[in-house]
């Protein structure tokens, strides 16, 4: 989960170099950071705690350098467990993205006594590679040999003062390489190489590269075996072009979503193309995790609905209990905004073991899951810099609708929904920067520590997703429902001035979610209804206009909720804290 950037120059660059390709990385960790340039045989660190937004540098310009933003996992945050880590010698700095699930035996194998100076899992790798550089001098061979006793899902990235040179490892983190005229990069993220090449390649699992100021050499972990690596001219820029006026990243990712809804419309070809997997599959599974999983959700209940095929979703990290279903026929559609989500592709390299044919809903280009994937439906998004996914939510169900329509062979009325709901969300968006209803909603909850939020059928995923976006960016408790579940034990929790959200942007189960409402108000609840018109049950209204634009209405105007509770509360809603953009480890 943590960003890695570095690079080896045949002229010497400034370590700020190193500090603009990590800013493009923050997203990935943001509780410190640390820099390292090789000068005279030595590795020179710079560290600090906090984000690396606003970090500057005082380390000299230097051939090689090196650098690390940090999600922290063992070890707390403090400027001794950032990275880079040096060995004894300060000949090495090696950072990690990971976790090395044996640590503990590797370093009881130390045949020496060694400096830790940190409390994290990784500097006992710096350690065994200072000592099999003792007994071999050559650097790839060296992290070879410490790489293949790592349990664990990592990458690792070591910087040799002493040669100039990066070396690099990979089993399961994400590693990008990138070749420019005169200097070769290596990133967790392509997207930190773009300001210098888009010729990239990316390691695979079980890969690593040696990168000097002559090119990049890549290996097979396993025997050293050189390979050729597979270059790619990537076009697609995950990278943001700034605020743009807006305060705050997640305030300009949810206005963009009428737009992002456009794009997706008037490709109907990707949406042709998933139908006709669906059409030759014998049985369907969408798999994703958190906001991804709660679209799979939602494309269920299309599926359903609409084509009259039955789905079955999956959290990533539970595929286990469909895999003994899936064979020859079954098809598995991914959902993943980074496609580097490890407990997805996880789930979709042991679908693919089973027989499975594998699609995938992603929004980068060249991710991980883009490549693996037999048919991939680039989101287009753009680039999401808040941590929280909004806008990537919002595309999933525009392709999963236009999809849906198309297996029934309307594919024109899924287009044109598509393109009514991205002209509604316009003029929602446009209704609350001029009366702020949301905001009046916000600031009536705003002292409560839990909220409920109740939906009926294809609204339950919108509930969990609301719940959701609420908990993660503003620390209030919330948690969504199916509404016919209200009497089954969650009206337990109800109390005077309990905040509950009423989902009913459509006439479809009306009745029956009204009629929860009206059961948790007379036990005291304050009721906020997203509707297309007041009613009796409700406290306060937010308007939503139903039919086929609901679903993203609500979805839009929780993320609002989300944002301006946040704000109240005096939360960072770019940097939720404990979480980042891209989940890499398990």
């Amino acid at each position: 989960m943590c960003g890695i950037f570095g690079f080896v120059a045949q002229r010497e660059r400034p370590a700020t170099d190193v500090l603009a390709g990590l800013k493009h990385l923050e997203y990935r960790g943001y509780d410190s950071w640390g820099v390292a340039v090789a000068r005279n045989g030595t590795a020179v660190l710079e560290k600090a705690v906090g984000s690396i937004s606003d970090a500057i540098t005082d380390l000299s310009d230097a051939r090689a350098s090196l650098g690390h933003t940090r999600w922290a996992t063992h070890g707390g945050v403090t400027q001794a467990n950032a990275h880079p880590h040096l060995d004894c010698g300060s000949r090495f700095a090696l950072i990690h993205n990971g976790i090395v699930e044996n640590y503990r035996e590797l370093g009881s194998r130390l045949s020496r006594e060694h400096r830790f100076l940190s409390q994290t899992d990784t500097e006992v790798l710096v350690h065994l590679l200072e000592e099999e550089l003792e007994r071999e001098g050559d650097l790839l061979p060296a992290l070879l040999r410490v790489f293949r006793e790592v349990q664990g899902l990592s990458a690792v990235a070591v910087l040799d003062a002493l040669t100039e040179q990066i070396a690099v490892a990979k089993n399961g983190s994400p590693l990008a390489l990138g070749w420019d005229r005169d200097a070769f990069y290596v990133a967790s993220d392509p997207i930190a190489i773009f300001d210098h090449t888009r010729e990239i390649a990316f390691l695979e699992d079980g890969q690593a590269a040696c990168i000097s100021s002559a090119g990049i050499d890549v290996f097979e972990v396993a025997d050293g075996r050189s390979i050729e690596p597979e270059m790619r001219a990537l076009s697609w820029d995950g990278r943001s072009s700034g605020l743009n006026g807006y305060t705050h990243y997640m305030e300009k990712e949810i206005e963009e979503q009428p737009r992002v809804l456009e794009q997706i419309a008037g490709r109907r070809q990707d949406a042709e193309g998933l139908a006709r997997a669906i059409a030759a599959s014998r049985d369907i599974y969408l798999v994703g995790c958190g906001t991804a999983f709660h679209a799979a959700l939602a494309a269920r209940y299309m599926l359903s609905e609409i084509g009259h095929r039955s789905a079955t979703a999956v959290i990533g990290s539970e595929i286990e209990l469909v895999l003994p279903s899936m064979g020859p026929g079954s098809l598995v559609i991914a959902f993943s905004q980074s496609g580097e989500t490890i407990d997805v592709l996880e789930a979709v390299r042991a679908a693919r073991t089973s027989g499975a044919t594998v699609a995938a809903l992603v929004n980068a280009e060249g991710s991980a899951l883009h490549r693996f994937a037999d048919l991939s439906v680039l989101l287009g998004c753009g680039p999401e810099r808040c941590v929280l996914s909004t806008k990537s939510y919002t595309a999933k169900l525009a392709v999963m609708q236009m999809t849906a329509y198309t297996v029934a062979g309307d594919p024109e009325r899924g287009q044109a929904e598509v393109l009514a709901a991205a002209c509604r969300l316009k003029e929602l968006l446009r209704a609350e920067a001029n009366d702020g209803a949301v905001l009046d909603v916000a600031r009536r909850v705003v002292d409560h520590q839990h909220m409920f939020i109740l939906g009926r059928h294809r609204n339950h995923p919108q509930a969990l997703e609301a719940a959701l976006k609420i908990k993660e960016v503003s620390y209030m408790h919330a948690e969504g429902f199916a509404s016919g579940e209200l009497k089954h034990g969650v009206i337990a929790l109800i109390t005077h001035g309990t905040p509950v959200l009423i989902l009913a942007p459509d006439d479809d189960f009306r009745a029956e979610v009204l009629a929860a409402a009206a059961e948790v108000k007379a036990r005291g609840a304050f009721t906020v209804g997203l509707s297309p018109e007041p009613e009796p049950e409700f406290d306060m209204t937010l308007e939503v206009s139903g039919a086929g634009s609901g679903q993203y209405e609500v979805a839009v105007l929780a993320q609002l909720l989300a944002y301006r509770l946040a704000l109240l509360r005096g939360c960072d809603p770019d940097k939720p804290r404990n979480l980042a953009k891209s989940v890499t480890v398990k």
